[in-house]
């Protein structure tokens, strides 16, 4: 049996060298600049931006359907916020090798992801993002394109298979091997196909036939990693370099330290509510820095609502915190549900 302190490790990632294989995760609308943050504070070894078009960051003036203002939202970021994984959707190689190029030019981020893994029907359902699971030769190129391009290490987010059949599994298992063979850092392997989307549960079996097909080239593996305990089986079972932590960091960004010290000393500390309602207010008020109330009470309206999870009247705190509209209101709710005195 592995022992637990030997699964959490210092590790290299295509020359950056992090001090330990915890990962957050890249979320579409999650992982803006103060997310990232309060991940880090709690513990997370490395961060990426959320998912990005090249166009949006590229100057939209030169490439129709660009987005300047929020291709600077999705970029920002502070010393205390590296090492950074860019992560890239790409779609063409021309438009994917520019926005490489800026990111490397203007120091932006330290690391780029290429997306091969999102399912949604926005992504996957034009052609891009996991549709190029089932077009291998059209994602090698976009990966030549960006290791040709990139003095910065270039890594890959997949799922195992469009769908859970064998060919589908072998297609996608074969342009993680083109990809490595390409010049590719690193895999992150999401064990769902893409097809399930984010329901049913994770095939971490699959993380362990990658994790041996692609050695020694290191994979991370994602999904249902919910818990500290969840995370050291993850490990444990599939040999993976690292964890990559998605939805179970949404409002528990704590679950980074936790996954330390029950590593380091076979237990860890449970946040209490009035914990939770700080780090809530944190979160909150680092929004309210970076993009002002009206945006900041929004945001924290739907993602806020985790941090309610397992608290004493669960289900009222969600539901009053879906429904505030403004800085007092939110402080309200805390002091009424998280505990007096926030």
């Amino acid at each position: 049996m592995t022992d637990s302190a030997t699964l959490i490790h210092p590790m290299q990632l295509g020359g950056l060298s992090l001090p330990h294989n915890l990962a957050l995760a890249p979320m579409h609308k999650r992982t803006n600049l103060a997310f990232r943050l309060m991940a880090r504070r709690w513990g997370a070894a490395f961060t990426y931006t959320e998912m990005a078009v090249p166009e949006d960051l590229l100057d939209g003036r030169r490439h129709r359907g660009g987005n300047r203002r929020r291709g600077g939202r999705l970029l920002a970021s502070t010393p205390e916020d590296r090492p950074l994984g860019v992560q890239i959707l790409p779609v063409h190689a021309g438009p994917l090798v520019e926005a490489i190029a800026m990111i490397a030019e203007t120091g932006a981020g330290d690391l780029i992801d290429l997306n091969f893994a999102c399912p949604s029907k926005k992504v996957a359902g034009i052609g891009v993002g996991a549709a190029f699971l089932r077009k291998p030769e059209a994602a090698v190129d976009l990966v030549k394109a960006a290791v040709a391009a990139s003095r910065l290490p270039v890594t890959l987010k997949m799922r195992y298979g469009y769908t859970d059949a064998a060919d589908d599994r072998r297609r996608a298992l074969d342009l993680a091997r083109a990809a490595v063979a390409a010049g590719a850092a690193a895999i992150t392997l999401h064990a769902r196909s893409a097809v399930q989307g984010y329901d049913e549960r994770a095939a971490w079996e699959r993380i362990a036939e990658w994790v041996e097909a692609l050695a020694p080239v290191p994979v991370f593996g994602s999904g249902d990693l919910a818990t500290p305990e969840a995370i050291m089986e993850m490990l444990r079972a599939t040999g993976a370099a690292g964890v990559s932590i998605a939805r179970g960091s949404v409002g528990a960004p704590w679950i980074f330290r936790q996954t330390l010290d029950l590593a380091a000393t076979g237990a860890y500390q449970p946040v209490t509510p009035a914990e939770r309602g700080r780090v809530f207010l944190e979160h909150f008020e680092a929004l309210l820095a970076a993009v002002g109330e009206a945006d900041a009470v929004r945001f924290l309206c739907h993602t806020g609502r985790m941090y309610a999870v397992d608290i004493p009247a669960a289900r009222e705190a969600q539901a009053a915190i879906y429904k505030a509209r403004s800085r007092d209101a939110l402080y309200r709710v805390a002091a009424q549900y998280f505990g007096p005195g926030l």
